[in-house]
């Protein structure tokens, strides 16, 4: 009699774990792709990431009864694989007209910051108004939107690189003069540093928003499901769910 109801015990918790599996396994999977940007997206211990756009798209996902499975690669692939359909949505994407020939937008953006320039206190710079930037070395981070003007201006002396931690690791060492980046996470970046008291925010501010949208590829099978994502994200931001989120990760030391 043992024997058998040990049994039947080892059997109802084959069937559970089987339907377990299977009910994992019956909801769908959608593909993002996005990079590290801190405090939206930030690297945890091994290949784990964490952030704002993290905490977020889960919340999208269990509304919408979705697995977004992220994965961490490097930006200009990111936009590549967005480009051909290898990964089905990205988070943290400024618009611009190149972008928007193979992306789907979300109807509102998330979050939004704004474009700001940063210098070392020592170096004695003022940036007072978008022509002091002549003959200065600008750091950037490379495939990023900033403002218009500042993207098409090819006669800048402008210096690209993978993230903005390079470029305030580069400013820090003396090799560039200036960097643009956007204040959220410049800031934050700052502040993780205890760099505010070193590398200072330039008087000048251009009069432009940095919108963050999530895309969706336009090769992507779940453009069919966009519509349903910008309820969601429009429901989060009107309760207020997303400003909490942030203002967790922004305002934390």
């Amino acid at each position: 009699m043992i024997h058998f109801i040990r049994i039947l015990f080892c059997c109802i918790v084959l069937i559970c774990a089987t339907a377990s599996f299977a009910d994992q396994e019956d909801i769908p999977q959608a593909a993002v792709a996005t990079d590290y940007w801190p405090p939206f997206r930030i690297k945890l211990q091994g290949d784990k990431l964490g952030g704002i756009d993290i905490d977020m798209m889960d919340l999208i996902g269990k509304r919408m009864g979705v697995n977004f499975n992220i994965t961490r690669i490097p930006w200009p692939r990111c936009l590549l694989y967005m480009k051909n359909g290898q990964k089905d949505f990205m988070t943290g994407i400024a618009k611009n007209s190149e972008r928007e020939k193979y992306i789907v937008y979300s109807d509102i953006p998330y979050y939004s910051c704004r474009p700001a320039f940063y210098t070392l206190k020592e170096s004695g710079f003022t940036i007072n108004k978008y022509e002091d930037l002549k003959r200065m070395k600008i750091g950037y981070t490379r495939n990023s939107a900033y403002f218009p003007r500042f993207d098409a201006d090819s006669s800048l002396y402008k210096i690209d690189k993978d993230s903005e931690k390079q470029l305030l690791d580069m400013l820090t060492a003396g090799r560039l003069d200036v960097i643009i980046g956007t204040d959220c996470q410049v800031d934050y970046e700052l502040r993780i540093r205890k760099q505010q008291g070193i590398i200072v925010k330039q008087p000048y501010t251009p009069d432009y928003s940095i919108d963050l949208y999530i895309g969706a590829s336009k090769k992507s099978r779940w453009n069919f499901r966009m519509r349903e994502l910008n309820k969601v994200l429009r429901e989060l931001k009107k309760q207020g769910v997303i400003k909490d989120i942030a203002e967790k990760y922004l305002n934390k030391d």
